[in-house]
């Protein structure tokens, strides 16, 4: 087996304690709505004003526009979102030819077009991308999905936490019906999110060390993410 060409950093399989994989680890600071959260966001001490917004009392309800960089980028600037505002022109993700094979290339294209999808969607709010590539059983990331959905209705953004798949060699497991698994990690840049004025941080580094597996079929001519299991110590 070659070795993938999503690679971004050397593997490491070291098991930690058991946690939900999602897109953010331990949240630090401020006070986020929950997914139904019919306001735009809950009062906390321990917040941080995001990008100088007005949260006095008094402040206008109304949305305020807000531009990463603190202005609005020129037609196809991609600009990253930061605590002025969400990321600009970011760019769709492209399925890569060759990806809906039943092959190791095929699956590793996949892997690396589906953490390219969810990516958008932590950027812009809008996961049409992402959420054709999973199957029901993987609830955690379709979760995830709709509570981020949720920030950018309330007029937030999320900066960082973007998702990177590493694979390793000679880990990857052809089972029975179409069923693969392939053994690497998931990496998750640290995150800030920011609504109604608050921002809360997550603290992502123990991806960096987490071993897991990421669990694809292939159904009617095409690849579909089932699941991400943490790899357990064998000891």
């Amino acid at each position: 087996m070659h070795s993938p060409r999503y690679l971004t950093q050397t593997l490491t399989l070291a098991a930690l304690s058991a946690m939900v994989l999602s897109g953010c680890g331990e949240k630090a600071t401020g006070s986020i709505p929950e997914p139904g959260d019919s306001s735009s966001s809950a009062a906390s001490s321990a917040s941080v004003s995001a990008g100088g917004a007005d949260t006095s009392e008094g402040a206008t309800a109304e949305a305020t526009e807000r531009f990463s960089g603190g202005s609005k980028a020129p037609e196809g600037e991609y600009r990253a979102a930061d605590e002025q505002g969400p990321a600009q022109n970011v760019p769709k993700p492209e399925a890569p030819a060759g990806m809906n094979v039943e092959s190791d290339e095929g699956l590793e294209k996949f892997l690396g077009y589906w953490a390219e999808s969810v990516n958008y969607g932590l950027q812009t709010g809008d996961f049409s991308y992402a959420s054709p590539l999973i199957g029901n059983e993987h609830n955690s990331d379709l979760e995830y999905f709709a509570w981020v959905e949720n920030v950018y209705h309330h007029d937030g953004w999320v900066v960082g936490n973007l998702r990177s798949v590493v694979l390793g060699d000679g880990l990857l497991v052809t089972q029975d019906n179409h069923f693969y698994t392939w053994g690497g990690n998931l990496l998750v840049q640290n995150a800030y999110i920011y609504s109604g004025g608050e921002s809360a941080f997550y603290d992502n580094s123990f991806t960096k060390t987490r071993g897991v597996s990421f669990e694809a079929e292939f159904i009617d001519g095409k690849w579909v993410l089932k699941g991400i299991q943490e790899i357990k110590d064998q000891q």
